[in-house]
C-alpha cells in the first residue's frame, strides 16, 4: 500500500513517514515543493539506513504525492491545510484521506479548541473532499516524541469516519506502528471530541511541566 505523508516534511509528518515506513508502507513524502520532498525521502531512508532498518520512502510535491497515493495524511498546519485540500481535490478523489488536523487557538496562556462551524476541521475537510473518504487519526500523537526512534510509547489512537471500510483500513494502519492502538471513535461528527482533546493535552503539558503527552484508554 502506498501511502503519501502530505506535509510530510514537518512536524507530525516526519514521525509519520518513518514509523509508517518502517511498519512495512511505501511512504510517499509530499510537499509544496518536490526536490524538498525527495531531499527529505533521502534524509528519513539515511535514518532507517543508519539503524539497521529497512523502508521505502520516496518524495514528490503534494499533487503527485496524492496522484501516487491509495491512501494520503494531510499533516499539513492548520492554517493552510482547508487551501490545500481545495487544490488537491482532484488528485485525492476516491482516495482514503487521514486528517490529523486540529483547529486551536491560544487566548492569555491557554490553547482552546477553535472549531469551524461544521464542527470539526474533519468534517470541513470532507466538505471540500467530497469524493474522498476522509477519516480523522493521529490528532493526539505528539510529534516530537513521535519523530524520535528512540522513543517507545503506548498511545491510543482514536479513530473516526462515516466510512466503516475506510475506517477498518486506517485502523490496520494505525495497529501497525509498534506502540499504538487504534479506536473506533465513531463517525466522522466524533472527530470534534477527539480534535477537542490535543489543546486539553498542551494545557496540562505546560501547567505540569510535563512533556509530549498523549492518550491510553484504561
Amino acid at each position: 500500500m502506498k501511502i503519501a505523508v502530505l506535509g510530510g516534511t514537518g512536524h507530525i509528518g516526519i514521525g509519520l513517514s518513518l514509523r509508517l515506513a518502517i511498519a512495512g508502507y511505501e511512504v510517499i513524502v509530499g510537499s509544496r515543493k518536490g526536490e524538498k520532498a525527495r531531499q527529505k525521502a533521502e534524509e528519513y531512508t539515511s535514518m532507517l539506513e543508519s539503524r539497521g532498518l529497512n523502508g521505502v520512502i520516496s518524495g514528490a510535491d503534494n499533487a503527485k504525492a496524492s496522484e501516487l497515493s491509495d491512501v494520503a495524511i494531510l499533516a499539513i498546519p492548520y492554517s493552510h491545510v482547508y487551501k490545500a485540500a481545495e487544490s488537491l481535490k482532484e488528485d485525492l478523489a476516491g482516495k482514503i484521506v487521514i486528517t490529523p488536523v486540529v483547529p486551536m487557538e491560544k487566548k492569555s496562556r491557554l490553547f482552546i479548541y477553535a472549531p469551524p462551524p461544521e464542527g470539526s476541521a474533519a468534517e470541513k475537510i470532507a466538505s471540500i473532499l467530497k469524493d474522498s473518504r476522509v477519516v480523522s487519526a493521529f490528532q493526539t500523537v505528539p510529534a516530537e516524541r513521535f519523530a524520535n526512534l528512540d522513543e517507545r510509547f503506548e498511545w491510543d489512537v482514536p479513530v473516526c469516519s462515516d466510512d466503516d471500510e475506510a475506517k477498518r483500513i486506517v485502523l490496520e494502519i494505525v495497529n501497525s506502528i509498534d506502540g499504538l492502538r487504534g479506536l473506533d471513535a465513531g463517525p466522522l461528527a466524533a472527530s470534534r471530541l477527539v480534535e477537542g482533546l490535543t489543546p486539553l493535552l498542551i494545557n496540562i503539558s505546560i501547567r505540569n511541566k510535563v512533556k509530549d503527552l498523549s492518550v491510553k484508554f484504561v
